[in-house]
């Protein structure tokens, strides 16, 4: 399934897809051995626990083939389960396998992208994650070379214009994501189209009316 996924991306114009690996999803789970009780070849040691997600990024670069990035996503560290050289160790059989970038999330609340720091001497680039979306965080974790890149995510959901305002000297105008996740992660089980309660303060419009429409 993922293969097919990753050729039915390739083929509609996406420029590359995620495997997503962390936070505790499918992927992160047979990583785990708190949560990886299997007694097979997928379970057990680290090069075990390695093995799906490294079948599913060759897979994936077999199907999209070499024009197209391939990511992975992982959580570098779970305490009482996994350490950060086991993580470093999967991380380099990932670039291996074909994975043009690394996304570290998340960081610990001592600084911005400190746990993605350390994946930096390896060969591809590093993004990271967590509350990106307060400026000074993404212009620290830069700065500092924790990380080539960040991810915004829900802030971009907030403030479509967000990258714009920064580049701008304009991050007094954001529309800041509040961490609600009603309209956002909230909308996804239910299968509605992701909105969110701060769009009103963009278009002056109730955010119930404007679930189809990202504000333009």
């Amino acid at each position: 399934q993922y293969r097919v996924a990753a050729h039915l991306c390739a083929e509609s114009g996406f420029d590359g897809i995620e495997p997503h690996g962390a936070h505790g999803f499918i992927l992160n789970q047979f990583f785990s051995p708190a949560d990886n009780r299997r007694k097979d070849t997928y379970g057990g040691s680290l090069e075990n626990r390695m093995r799906l997600g490294l079948e599913i990024v060759t897979a994936c670069r077999e199907s999209m083939g070499k024009d197209h990035l391939l990511l992975y996503r992982h959580t570098p560290v779970q305490e009482g389960s996994y350490t950060m050289q086991d993580s470093l160790a999967f991380a380099r059989e990932l670039e291996a396998a074909g994975v043009d970038i690394l996304d570290i999330s998340p960081a610990s609340d001592k600084a911005p992208a400190d746990r993605a720091a350390p994946f930096m001497r390896l060969g591809v680039p590093v993004i990271a994650v967590n509350r990106m979306d307060e400026e000074a965080r993404a212009v620290e974790a830069l700065r500092e070379k924790r990380a080539d890149l960040i991810a915004v995510g829900r802030g971009l959901i907030a403030d479509p214009r967000w990258s714009q305002k920064v580049l701008t000297g304009r991050s007094r105008d954001i529309v800041r994501c509040v961490r609600c996740d009603k309209l956002c992660f909230g909308n996804l089980p239910r299968g509605l189209p992701v909105a969110c309660t701060q769009w009103q303060k963009i278009t002056g419009v109730g955010s119930h009316r404007r679930q189809r429409h990202l504000p333009g």
